[in-house]
């Protein structure tokens, strides 16, 4: 589910993932939002990330249907990160 919070960014809220409790403080996936996620992922990438999904174009369920651009690599701590650019056009 995807709540748009008014200024341009949205939170997005899901279930699922492993059934084990995690520690306190530890998250399973975050998206930050930003202009250019070509060139943020090649920067995670030269400081060691491990690229999990290269950049692509998707639509995201929503209503209204929202384009964005994506790309996923693992945080330090084996956290799902989520960089994404919505589509301008």
């Amino acid at each position: 589910m995807l709540l748009d919070t008014g200024d341009g960014n949205y939170l997005e809220m899901s279930s699922g993932g492993p059934d084990e409790p995690k520690p306190e403080g530890a998250f399973v996936h975050v998206a930050l939002r930003t202009p250019d996620v070509d060139k943020a992922i090649e920067r995670a990438r030269a400081a060691g990330a491990e690229v999990t999904v290269a950049p692509k174009d998707v639509v995201i369920a929503a209503e209204p249907p929202l384009p964005v651009r994506l790309a996923f690599f693992k945080g330090p701590d084996g956290e799902v990160i989520e960089l994404f650019a919505q589509d301008q056009t």
